[in-house]
C-alpha cells in the first residue's frame, strides 16, 4: 500500500525518542498527551526515512499520535502535513529542507549514535 519498508536502525529508535520528548509527548497535531503511552505517539518523518540527509534531521520530524500519522504521513492529510510544516518551518526553511532531503549524505551509524546520545542527554537536561 505504501511501498517497501525502510528498515529501523539502532539510531531510528534513538531518534524517535529524542522527537517525542522534545515534544513533551504530545501530538504535534491534535495536542493529545502520552506520557503515560509511549506507544501510541510516533516519530514522522515528512520527507521518506530513506532519504539519509534527512533522516535525523529536527526539521523534518515532528511527533504525531498514531491516527494523524497515518492520516498525514500515509493518507489523505499530506496538503495538512505540508501547510502544518510550511506554518513550523516558514516557506523559506521548508524549501531548506526540501532541498537538504534530495542531497546525498553518507550513513554512518557510529557517529549518528554518538550525536544522538548526546542530543537526548541535552534534553534530559545533562543526566
Amino acid at each position: 500500500m505504501w511501498g517497501k519498508r525502510v528498515r529501523q536502525r539502532k539510531n531510528d529508535t534513538l531518534f524517535s525518542r529524542y522527537i517525542r520528548e522534545l515534544a513533551n509527548w504530545q501530538c504535534a497535531a491534535c495536542g493529545k498527551d502520552y506520557s503515560d503511552n509511549h506507544q501510541g505517539l510516533h516519530c514522522s518523518h515528512y520527507f521518506s526515512r530513506r532519504k539519509e540527509n534527512t533522516r535525523f534531521d529536527t526539521d523534518n520530524s515532528i511527533a504525531l499520535c498514531i491516527y494523524h500519522h497515518n492520516l498525514w504521513g500515509h493518507g489523505d492529510g499530506r496538503a495538512e502535513y505540508t501547510e502544518f510544516m510550511i506554518k513550523k518551518l516558514g516557506q523559506e526553511g521548508f524549501d531548506l529542507l526540501r532541498a537538504r532531503s534530495d542531497l546525498y549524505s553518507k550513513r554512518d551509524d557510529v557517529v549518528g549514535e554518538m550525536v544522538l546520545d548526546a542530543m537526548l542527554k541535552e534534553l534530559k537536561g545533562g543526566k
